[in-house]
């Protein structure tokens, strides 16, 4: 399993582009946003509730779905970001391997195991990144309900009675975004935490690898020696 961690870490080039590139297209989305609904505000507001439904409603659903658009881009870069760690890990664990293999296979000093956090690093990153699909899928779907809630003229909303469409889909818009607002941010905190433990893992094994390296100089130094005494019998052996 850890290989086949340590094989798809490789692509994180590949995470990095698609997460900026995402974040490219939601600024494109949202400077068209922008214009719309600067060209919808300088209208009356008798025009803008009467006739403007239509693009009240596209600057509505649009404002819904593009910030968790814009925070799944940077999720992708994020994880890119913590493979890329992985990969700097996996790098560390090689060039311990290559410089014990220079010494005996009996005298060799045991390399660290990877602590309990590096081994977590990435369900953590998949936590956070399925966090922000999960949010991206739920604000797509309440655009729908912004999109046909303000196709009806703002008067005819504000009238709506109790038990009405109308106001259940005021009530679905207000209460989803007060626990799907908190996710977004959950989610990237869940992300910053996989690379603290990418990074914290780094630490731990260069820590562990200066020890590990220490010894196995003394390790050399000695055997050097003992070498040199057994020479130094040899040579004084009389012919």
């Amino acid at each position: 399993m850890q290989k086949l961690i340590g094989k798809m870490a490789r692509t994180y080039p590949l995470f990095i582009v698609m997460g900026f590139m995402i974040v490219v297209t939601a600024f494109v989305v949202g400077y068209l946003n922008s214009q719309a609904a600067a060209a919808y505000f300088a209208e009356s507001k008798v025009v803008r509730e009467t006739t403007l439904m239509v693009q009240r409603a596209t600057i509505e659903s649009v404002g819904l779905w593009l910030p968790y658009f814009k925070f799944l881009g940077i999720g992708l870069i994020l994880r890119g970001i913590v493979m890329a760690l992985r990969v700097i890990i996996d790098a560390l664990k090689g060039a311990g391997n290559q410089v014990l293999a220079n010494l005996p296979e009996g005298k060799r000093p045991a390399l660290p195991a990877t602590p309990w956090y590096g081994l977590w690093m990435p369900v953590v990153m998949m936590l956070g990144l399925t966090m922000f699909v999960v949010a991206l899928i739920v604000s797509i779907d309440l655009a729908g309900i912004a999109q046909a809630l303000f196709a009806h003229p703002l008067p005819e909303i504000d009238a709506a009675g109790t038990g009405s469409v109308l106001l259940v889909q005021v009530q679905a818009i207000h209460s989803t975004l007060a626990w799907l607002i908190p996710l977004k941010f959950f989610a990237i905190a869940t992300e910053f935490l996989a690379i603290a433990m990418g990074l914290s893992t780094i630490i731990y094994i260069l820590s562990n690898q200066t020890e590990m390296i220490d010894k196995g100089i003394q390790l050399g130094r000695s055997m050097m020696q003992g070498n040199a005494k057994v020479e130094n019998k040899h040579e004084r052996v009389p012919a």
